[in-house]
């Protein structure tokens, strides 16, 4: 094996150099390696001054430097230049590293036949990102690059590798011997940065030499330091002029993702990690159809992450299989396992002990397959249960008739009714059904209730001795709420908003019926999200939102208050969150938390939840004529405090914190369980699935191939906007 050079191009970033340099200082074995910087002009004088104080006192370092600004390309070759008979390690001044990382890489280009190049894990590394490939993630559980390397190298070898179509530029070691066969980096080509490594992997692949992802090292990338707001465009040529030389590189790129060979390493060193770390962890359980319950479990998710770790079981195939999702710095990580409950649950409690799992908390058991109301007595440990709806009264979860409308407790027929909208399971009664879910409620350690309207609805067909009332963590955005202002006057239209996705249920029907018959009022009805089917104008649909740019879609529309037709007994409503936090009026029924929680609120009108369409338009040309909103309000139930303490102080005080270990058993029996968390797809993203699976076939391959990469690319957002390793995934 040859001596090293490991070639630092630096042009700005003073502290992400300073902390680079020391971390390669503090590593690499100066018997056989050495650092190579380049000062390419650097427009800041501190990273000059520091890189020449360093040469002096550290003969390791050789320090060149540019007269004037060269570019990337040029610069590291340059660097790679230096001297001839080493091999390479081109590393970015953002990189940090730990451990041995040198050796393992150097040993891994000389432990595998024909490597030309060899690229290491990292959290920011496109096709070689750990624990998302694809993605810039943050360090996993915010983790240092030293005990994430330390349980790459500790589960991996220097044979465990992957190939690539192409290395990643921010570590890249290249071998002498290849780089003699190939050539530098095209710097005519490629200019001031971004592709030179691509390209020459692919030169190098055509050459015979292989490009490979080494799974026994990790590095820590900071990205976007170097060419800072230049970077999109500079890739945007990049792609475009590597699909003119290679037209077959972005499909081997999309074939590698789709195929994700990397996942069986990421995979066990994820869980691996999950394992290791001293602190709570619970696993939750939930439906797979998002919503409230999904939204409220990555609330507690990202306002624990710095306190406590989480998994998430969601069924898969109903009643038959799961997926098992790690979480990661608040967010759900895209690699997962799976498993069949009827043959693999004992695997299912075996590695959620090894994990450390201390605590199971329920959200929701539909679709889930009946053993997993056993998993926390088969762990040992206690569970929660959280009431985001009505489904274990009777199998409806908004407790509403076949018209959609909420059925009280009280009538003669309410399970029977119930029944003509959320039917049973063949042969099994109300009675049945709930006595089923005794021993997953009243065993419960806790039973947590998003509000005291859904505790006493609850509490009429369950014992509720354990439970506790605790409005969700979303409570604490904005405290106090601002206090809302009526801004409506006379002389322009007023604008009326619904929020969220539109069920029957929740009053889309009426909605509807209220703006057909006071299309020719001087009002305007505006749903910033969609319904159950198309709504009929003159209603204005907006579509669907995120979370993150509500606020801002809500302001762009400027309403002057929010309505809330609900027809059932809502258990909280984020999209009520919405406009309290905003400080905007709204009108809501009283029914379910809504009265509960506007309570006091100026400008917070409680209506009777079943209004008639005729009623409703008396409403709001009320509110039309006299530029203000009523001040009738219905009946309130007594609470005796805002119900918001628990998240902050309880919610994680009986979980224990435990640090673990995954055996090299587990491991291997896992082995065949791993999954990828797919997220679902638009209309217009399934067709763009199907045909990059045709353009996998030859035939297609060479069409696709004669068109032009500018095109391919705006035909894929005219489709989508998500990044396309998000659609081949699903594929």
């Amino acid at each position: 094996m040859r001596a090293v050079d490991v070639v630092v191009p630096v042009y700005d970033g003073y502290a992400e150099t300073v902390a680079c340099l020391h971390t390669v200082l503090a590593t690499v074995d100066f018997e056989w390696a050495r650092i190579v910087v380049i000062n390419d002009a650097s427009p800041d004088p501190r990273i000059t001054a520091w890189l020449r104080d360093l040469a002096t006192t550290k003969p390791q370092v050789v320090l060149l430097e540019n007269a004037s600004n060269q570019g990337f390309v040029k610069t590291a070759n340059r660097g790679m230049s230096e001297d001839i008979a080493r091999d390479i390690v081109l590393l970015n001044s953002d990189v940090e590293v730990a451990g041995n990382w040198l050796h393992r890489l150097r040993e891994a280009a000389y432990a595998n036949a024909a490597v030309g190049s060899v690229t290491p894990f990292s959290n920011n590394a496109t096709l070689c990102s750990f624990p998302n490939i694809c993605k810039e993630n943050a360090p996993l559980f915010g983790l240092s690059c030293a005990q994430i390397d330390e349980q790459f190298s500790a589960l991996f070898s220097a044979t465990d590798v992957i190939d690539l179509p192409t290395g990643v530029g921010f570590c890249l070691y290249i071998r002498r011997d290849s780089l003699d066969a190939v050539g530098l980096f095209d710097a005519e080509t490629f200019g001031r940065g971004y592709g030179e490594e691509n390209d020459w992997c692919q030169r190098a692949a055509a050459a015979g030499w292989r490009n490979v992802l080494l799974a026994n090292c990790f590095v820590y990338h900071k990205g976007g330091v170097s060419f800072g707001e230049e970077q999109e465009v500079r890739i945007a040529r990049a792609m475009e002029l590597l699909d003119r030389r290679y037209p077959d590189y972005h499909r081997s790129i999309q074939n590698v993702i789709a195929d994700d060979p990397a996942k069986v390493y990421r995979i066990p060193v994820a869980f691996a990690l999950f394992a290791r770390q001293q602190k709570p962890k619970v696993v939750v359980l939930c439906h797979k159809l998002g919503g409230g319950a999904q939204q409220h479990i990555d609330e507690l998710v990202d306002q624990y992450t710095d306190q406590a770790l989480f998994l998430q079981i969601t069924p898969d195939e109903d009643g038959r299989s799961v997926r098992l999702e790690m979480f990661g710095q608040g967010e759900r990580l895209q690699d997962g396992l799976y498993f069949d409950c009827d043959l693999e649950y004992d695997t299912v409690v075996s590695l959620l002990a090894e994990l450390g799992v201390d605590r199971v908390h329920f959200h929701h058991t539909m679709g889930l397959h009946p053993k997993l109301w056993l998993l926390a007595s088969d762990l040992g440990c206690d569970h929660d249960l959280t009431l985001h709806d009505y489904y274990l009264v009777n199998g409806n979860p908004t407790l509403t008739d076949a018209n959609a409308r909420y059925v009280h407790h009280t009538a003669q027929d309410f399970d029977a009714r119930c029944a003509e909208h959320y039917p049973l399971p063949s042969g099994v009664s109300a009675a049945t059904w709930r006595e089923n879910q005794r021993l997953l409620v009243e065993n419960a350690a806790r039973l947590i209730f998003p509000s005291a309207d859904c505790r006493q609805r609850f509490g009429r067909f369950f014992q509720v001795d354990n439970g506790c009332v605790a409005w969700h963590p979303d409570y604490y955005l904005s405290q106090p709420y601002p206090t809302p202002i009526w801004s409506y006057h006379c002389g322009r239209p007023l604008r009326v908003m619904v929020l969220g996705a539109i069920s029957r249920e929740k009053g889309a029907d009426i909605l509807e019926r209220v703006a057909l018959n006071l299309r020719d009022e001087a009002i305007e009805f505006h749903l910033l999200g969609y319904a159950y089917r198309a709504l009929q104008s003159p209603l204005k649909t907006h579509g669907p939102y995120d979370n993150d740019d509500v606020y801002v879609r809500v302001g762009d529309i400027q309403p002057d208050v929010i309505w809330y037709p609900a027809l059932w007994p809502e258990t909280y409503s984020y999209t009520l969150s919405i406009a309290l936090h905003l400080g905007l009026p709204v009108v809501v029924p009283d029914i379910g938390a809504f009265s509960e929680r506007v309570r006091h609120r100026p400008h917070s009108v409680v209506q009777p939840w079943d209004n008639s369409m005729q009623q409703w338009c008396t409403f709001w040309r009320n509110v039309l004529d006299t530029a203000a909103l009523p001040e009738t309000r219905a009946a309130v139930q007594s609470i005796d405090t805002i119900p918001g303490d628990f998240y902050p102080t309880g919610y994680l005080s009986p979980v224990r914190p435990v640090a673990s270990h995954l055996t090299a058993q587990m491991r291997n029996r896992i082995a065949g369980n791993y999954s990828v968390n797919l997220a679902s797809l638009s209309r217009r993203e399934r067709l763009l699935a199907w045909v990059w699976r045709l353009s996998r076939t030859a035939l297609v391959a060479r069409l696709v191939a004669l068109v032009p990469f500018r095109m391919q690319r705006a035909l894929k957002r005219r489709l989508s906007r998500k990044p396309m390793h998000d659609i081949v995934r699903n594929v």
